[in-house]
């Protein structure tokens, strides 16, 4: 275990850590926990424009994860309020993949997905962080164009 502001991660990042945990205890016990409160918790801190996308990315994630890794896998219950400022090994492992594939460093985040999965390439769990990234991004802000054809309306 680890205390989670000396892993690396931004605000944005350490602020998905009790999503994750929730989610993935959602996904291990699915009539234990309500979707609704991580997709609730996700809206009300991001909007439901933003919060929304992102919990379902989330879930994505923890559903194929649990898939790769199983029992195996090391996460807190969220509602071990003891412990919610560290993290596990998997945890960490998990956040630093994002971190890293939110800033475009791909093959770097490559060596985080391995070490997580233990030495197996998960194309879907790749693909699903990926995807993830590309939404939440850390790049530039992509230029919203405004071109139009044809006439333009002139008011004076």
């Amino acid at each position: 275990m680890l205390p989670l502001h000396v892993i690396g991660c931004d605000a944005f990042e350490r602020a998905l850590l009790p999503l994750l945990r929730d989610l993935m205890e959602t996904c291990r016990n699915p009539d234990g926990r309500s979707w609704n409160a991580v997709y609730g918790a996700a809206a009300s801190r991001w909007g439901a424009r933003t919060g929304l996308p992102l919990a379902y990315g989330l879930a994505r994630i923890s559903e194929a994860l649990l898939r790769v890794k199983g029992e195996r896998l090391q996460m807190l219950d969220a509602a071990d309020t003891a412990h919610a400022a560290e993290v596990t090994r998997d945890e960490r492992l998990l956040l630093l993949l994002l971190h890293l594939l939110r800033r475009n460093h791909v093959l770097a985040g490559q060596d985080f997905l391995f070490d997580l999965t233990e030495g197996k390439m998960d194309k879907e769990l790749m693909a699903l962080a990926l995807d993830f990234a590309r939404r939440h991004s850390c790049g530039t802000p992509r230029e919203v164009r405004h071109d139009t054809t044809g006439p333009h309306l002139r008011i004076v």
